[in-house]
């Protein structure tokens, strides 16, 4: 059927194109020749295309073809084309264009009206409905089946497929509002509710210590941190939580009584903390400190085996104890700093973090030294907060 009305639309077109100074249009300049050969080869490809099913090149053609000589036929064409497409808009916008430019041009509806009008109906049913929600007073934050999912404040404009949706408006100082609404197809729909206005309410503030973490109070989606504004809650027990990707989430119970304010301060921390510098270097020092032991048992066992009773025994069993100590001593610091790392859980990034403190946590220096004569020596680790 598209095959047939785009041919039949091909033989209107050429016939319009020789007929053109006799056409509606007369007071335009007459197209020359090269003219009418260019506009019928562009829509002789848009014609080859739209039989191939390649409407959106086909589209471009009969545009093409329109710009040199205007055509209800192109018009019709293109409005084809975009139903073939799926576009409800460009169908709807297309076939309005064809008939408002038929009865321009001849002074009258086009004898396919009725079908053009059918056809514009079912593409108005395949266009998404707009939605518009209102609120009093305004300003509310709305949320369509995820009260999670902040979408805008009122008053809010949207488009939605058809169906059945729940919609939540959360303003401060005024009761939660949930409502569940349909969408018919080709139904623009609009909605307005008066939001209560709580009398017996606490104002409550959220602290965290990592910024961009969702603060969600009773499941409603309230901001991110840092939140500066008070939120105000009926009186009566709440649900505050704080969570942030990566993080472990942070969750407490709250009794709000009337007319009084609260502070909650939050901290998350690092789920699956890195290693920091002390893991690293803890590390480095056991096996350095290992290697130290292996060295001062290597000394030793040379000592007793090749120079017991020579000049050189001394030498070696300094080297031995420098071993056993450096090594001991190594292997002591590293335990150390592994043990800081172990009780380091409480971490976060440095770019999340809104006081720098927060970020700073522990730092241990540590120190080892040891005498000239190899035997003596100091272990120790200077700790700053």
């Amino acid at each position: 059927m598209a095959s047939q009305l785009v041919r039949t639309a091909l033989m209107a077109f050429c016939a319009g194109a020789l007929a053109w100074s006799a056409s509606g249009a007369a007071h335009a300049a007459e197209p020359t020749d090269a003219d009418k050969r260019q506009a019928g080869a562009y829509f002789s490809e848009g014609d080859r295309l739209f039989q191939q099913g390649l409407y959106a090149a086909a589209i471009e053609n009969f545009q093409k073809a329109h710009e040199i000589i205007p055509h209800e036929v192109n018009l019709y064409n293109i409005a084809r084309a975009y139903e073939q497409l799926n576009d409800p808009r460009g169908c709807i916008d297309g076939y309005q264009a064809y008939v408002a430019f038929f009865k321009a041009k001849h002074g009258n509806d086009p004898d396919d009206v009725s079908d053009v009008r059918r056809r514009i109906k079912g593409c108005k049913l395949a266009l998404k409905p707009e939605v518009t929600i209102g609120s009093d007073p305004e300003g509310a934050k709305v949320f369509v089946n995820d009260h999670a999912a902040l979408l805008g404040q009122t008053p809010f404009k949207t488009t939605l497929d058809p169906g059945t949706y729940k919609l939540f408006l959360d303003l401060e100082g005024h009761a939660p509002f949930s409502v569940d609404f349909e969408v018919r197809a080709g139904e623009p729909l609009k909605l307005f509710f008066k939001l209560e206005k709580l009398e017996r309410v606490g104002r409550v503030s959220v602290r965290s210590n990592i910024r961009n973490a969702q603060i969600f109070i009773d499941g409603r989606n309230i901001g991110l941190t840092p939140y500066d504004e008070a939120i105000t809650l009926t009186e009566g027990q709440h649900q505050v939580t704080v969570r942030k990707e990566d993080y472990l989430p942070w969750n407490k119970e709250l009794t709000v009584e009337a007319k009084r304010d609260y502070t909650v301060v939050t901290e998350l921390f690092l789920r699956d903390p890195p290693m920091t510098w002390k893991g690293y270097l803890g590390w480095a020092s056991l096996v350095l400190g290992a290697g130290g032991v292996t060295f001062g048992y290597i000394a030793s066992t040379q000592a007793d085996t090749y120079f017991q009773g020579t000049d050189d025994f001394e030498q070696w069993e300094m080297l031995q104890h420098v071993g056993y100590g450096a090594g001991g001593g190594l292997m002591g610091v590293g335990a150390l700093l592994l043990i800081f790392e172990a009780l380091d859980t409480e971490a976060v990034r440095s770019e999340d973090a809104i006081d720098a403190a927060a970020a700073g946590g522990l730092t241990v220096l540590p120190i080892a030294s040891f005498g000239a004569d190899g035997r003596s020596g100091l272990l120790g680790a200077d700790v700053r907060f």
